[in-house]
């Protein structure tokens, strides 16, 4: 007994999880583990004795409350995103578990406490790149649609309110008046008077030094991340808090040769902006430039429309890049599946311009996973009937993701099918034969090749004759036979090798 509880108190004292033993009757804590201790700021002391909430890092004391009378009643109960608040103020993510058991007639509730900070930030730093996407790609349909400068420019501010959620965006240009005016020429969403009521210039004075200001005199991008504390906002403060606003960034552009200006966005929540969102918008503004340079020259537009792929290629992997942060496992299972992907395809004699588009597909086939619980996705041997189905939704939720986004190839259908089969056993909708597009069957392929022959979390690689084995044992029924014989003879015949 001496020795179980020494083992227990080594694994308390060195988890790297926070740990709370309570009193399941009256749920004053018992015990209190180093980690929990480091994370939230409180002493052992401030702990013991205490009920659950009265701790000040449980805000919701009703929460707290109605999750002890659940506990007591169902001995079990999990929340994967719990805010809490550390003793200085910061506001923190945890994944919470707990359990009650009998320790020696009496019972105690043993509650988990897992900070997942980190993979909250990236989850939203993902959610924002994917609007940010979804702008620049509406964008640049504004682009190739409108008819006059007038019409881009407001179509531009409609999509950062109606797409992007901002709550006022705005464009102005630069007056050279001696009083360097930045003068409003397009906005759309809550305005309410402000931009009638407010003075903006881009000298170097204090109605020139907000963002707009200092984003067109320096010609980089400027955000104020809370409004109500940044002090360069200090002219504006009053007006714009009075509409709701709590937060911009402005985004400096050159139209036309002489002229500077800006696009303001406004947010309705104190942001910080992740990097691939910054590049995105950044790119809106100046595809928003070069717009309004086409529509002087037809030749010009024409040009844009050839770099529009482009553009939106290397938008795919700003989202590439972003699911990464979130979970770098899948974005090289990705990868790896898009380099098989794209030699399958070049067997089956496919034009440059479809595989070019399969291999973006490849890219992100995984997005919808970032719905999924990060333990599932590594959860050691089988999962459950209802666990399965959590995952067999990730097609579905890529493709509500991308389905907005206007590519040039079908890249959200490949998304969605690449788990169907031609015999109709796969998910989510169990198409069949030439329902399935022939992207989404050399992605299917390329897909469990990759996951059988490379190490997983859980379980060690089986390796690429078993891969090979298994689209052969099931070629012309659930895979399609043309894209298995190639996959086979890229490997056998070619001695292709997937690579880390």
């Amino acid at each position: 007994m001496l020795l179980s509880e020494a083992r227990y108190r080594r694994l308390f004292e060195s988890a790297r999880d926070g740990i709370l033993i309570l009193n399941a009757t009256t749920a004053q804590i018992d015990d209190v583990n180093p980690f929990l201790i480091e994370l939230l700021g409180y002493s052992h002391a401030e702990f013991l004795g205490k009920k659950l909430w009265e701790i000040g890092a449980f805000k919701d004391t009703a929460l707290t409350m109605d999750a002890f009378a659940e506990l007591q009643a169902k001995r079990y109960i999990r929340y994967d995103d719990l805010p809490l608040v550390a003793k200085d103020g910061r506001r923190i993510s945890v994944e919470f578990v707990s359990n009650v058991y009998d320790c020696e007639g009496v019972d105690v509730i043993q509650c988990n406490i897992r900070d997942n900070t980190k993979r909250h930030i990236a989850e939203l730093a993902l959610r924002l790149t994917t609007r940010s996407l979804k702008m620049l790609s509406e964008s640049n349909m504004a682009l190739l649609e409108a008819s006059s400068e007038n019409e881009l420019r407001t179509e531009y501010c409609r999509i950062a309110v109606e797409t992007g959620n901002y709550m006022m965006a705005w464009i102005g240009v630069t007056d050279s008046g001696p009083d360097l005016l930045v003068r409003p020429v397009a906005h759309y969403g809550h305005d309410d008077g402000y931009l009638d009521t407010v003075k903006i210039t881009w000298s170097d004075t204090e109605n020139g030094n907000g963002p707009t200001g200092r984003a067109i005199r320096l010609g980089q991008v400027q955000f104020t991340e809370n409004i109500a504390t940044d002090p360069s906002m200090s002219p504006w403060r009053t007006e714009a808090l009075k509409r709701g606003f709590h937060s911009s960034i402005a985004l400096p552009f050159q139209p036309v040769e002489g002229v500077k200006a800006c696009m303001t966005l406004y947010s309705g929540v104190p942001s910080i902006w992740s990097a691939p969102e910054r590049k995105l918008l950044r790119e809106i503004a100046l595809d928003l430039a070069f717009g309004i340079t086409a529509m002087r020259t037809s030749e010009a537009k024409l040009k844009y429309q050839e770099g529009l792929r482009t553009s939106l290629e290397k938008t795919i992997q700003v989202i590439a890049s972003a699911i990464d942060m979130r979970d770098s496992y899948t974005g090289g299972h990705q990868q790896r599946v898009a380099s098989i992907c794209v030699r399958i395809a070049t067997e089956l004699g496919l034009s440059k311009d479809r595989i070019q588009g399969l291999h973006l597909a490849a890219t992100i086939h995984d997005l919808g996973k970032i719905a999924c619980p990060a333990e599932l996705l590594s959860k050691p041997g089988h999962l459950s009937a209802n666990e399965f189905n959590i995952i067999k939704e990730h097609p579905l939720t890529g493709f509500n993701i991308l389905k907005s986004v206007d590519f040039p190839w079908p890249i959200a259908q490949i998304v969605l099918q690449h788990h169907e089969r031609i015999d109709g056993s796969g998910y989510p909708k169990g198409l069949t034969g030439d329902a399935i597009l022939l992207e989404a069957k050399i992605l299917s392929v390329a897909d469990v090749v990759e996951a059988m022959a490379s190490h997983r979390p859980y379980r060690p690689a089986l390796g690429i004759e078993a891969a090979l084995n298994e689209i052969t044992k099931h070629r012309g029924t659930s895979f399609d036979a043309d894209v298995v014989d190639k996959c086979l003879r890229i490997f056998h015949e070619q001695g292709y090798k997937i690579e880390d």
